[in-house]
């Protein structure tokens, strides 16, 4: 996936600042979300490397179920963190220190740091509810592809 510049939109309230080198806040919101994108592209091509690895040589090794389980978690721990960074979104901005720049990346950085661990700890499950149908899938596969061999 290609990550084209952005153009400014023009819209009125989107003001561009120096420290984003020009960018509009809707500019870096874009900018975010296709990052967010190409993120989760890339892991669901890893999870269809590991099945389709796993399919051909039979029944999955312990090294590829380890990978299959390493993936469905990052996929997990992607998902926590794109909900927590909606969930943000909707809350109003200010507060204290009011909403910089700084501040900014700070809490997305402190949300993707807090999706990790809570993927790694089990999460919401569905790491686990993932990984449970993928097994299921190479089994499957696997079944068939020795069918076929003996036919």
């Amino acid at each position: 996936m290609s990550l084209e510049p952005i153009a400014s939109t023009g819209m009125g309230g989107s003001t561009a600042s120096p420290s984003t080198g020009g960018l509009s806040s809707l500019d870096m919101q874009a900018i975010n979300i296709r990052v967010d994108a190409a993120r989760s592209q890339d892991q669901a091509q890893q999870v269809t490397q590991a099945a389709a690895k796993a399919s051909q040589g039979g029944p999955a090794s312990e090294k590829q179920l380890a990978k299959l389980h390493a993936v469905a978690q990052d996929f997990e721990s992607l998902f926590l963190g794109y909900m927590m960074k909606t969930m943000r979104q909707s809350v109003a901005k200010g507060g204290l220190w009011g909403d910089s720049q700084g501040e900014q990346i700070f809490s997305e950085m402190r949300d993707d740091e807090l999706a990790k661990g809570l993927a790694k700890a089990g999460g919401i499950g569905l790491a686990k509810l993932l990984e449970e149908q993928l097994k299921q899938s190479l089994a499957t596969q696997a079944r068939e592809a020795a069918k076929a061999e003996n036919s």
